[in-house]
């Protein structure tokens, strides 16, 4: 028997993986306006380094989803020690009455922001959406993938800070 996972290419210089959260409101009526002091805590990992987070991400609108890009130089490490497989791990806590979401994009030449709300046409390689509480307010989710890793390209150069 042979393990056979997934396929993925990392361009060191071109590829970016970037964390899409979403909130739901349960509440009644709902308050876009005025929303609680409640948010979504999202972390993102590869191979148990974090490289997004753990972050508090609070809602503002409701319609618009929110897109944070990982940290550019971590993920480059992480994948340049990752060796053949990369375990991705997305892991968000949030209210109940915001019913949080969360996916994760691999993209290349991504020219957003690290924090942005344009919208991505893409199918993510990840999704959460909690539907058990943890407690009575609170809620949680965790996503795992294990792939098989290529990577290509480059890093871009790292200059050594002399004291």
């Amino acid at each position: 028997m042979e393990v056979a996972y997934p396929r993925l290419s990392f361009d060191l210089a071109r590829d970016s993986f970037v964390v899409w959260l979403r909130w739901v409101s349960l509440e009644r009526p709902p308050s876009p306006d005025a929303p609680p002091a409640q948010g979504i805590r999202v972390e993102l990992k590869l191979n148990r380094n974090t490289v997004l987070g753990p972050t508090i991400v609070y809602r503002r609108d409701l319609e618009a989803p929110v897109y944070l890009r990982a940290n550019r130089m971590r993920t480059i490490e992480s994948v340049e020690a990752a060796r053949g497989v990369l375990d991705l791990q997305l892991i968000i806590h949030g209210s109940i009455a915001n019913a949080p979401f969360a996916a994760l994009y691999h993209l290349r030449d991504y020219e957003g922001e690290a924090i942005d709300t344009a919208a991505i046409p893409a199918t993510p390689l990840l999704q959460i959406q909690p539907s058990t509480p943890g407690d009575q307010w609170h809620v949680a989710g965790q996503a795992n993938l294990r792939v098989a890793l290529t990577v290509e390209g480059h890093a871009p150069h790292r200059l050594p800070v002399l004291n």
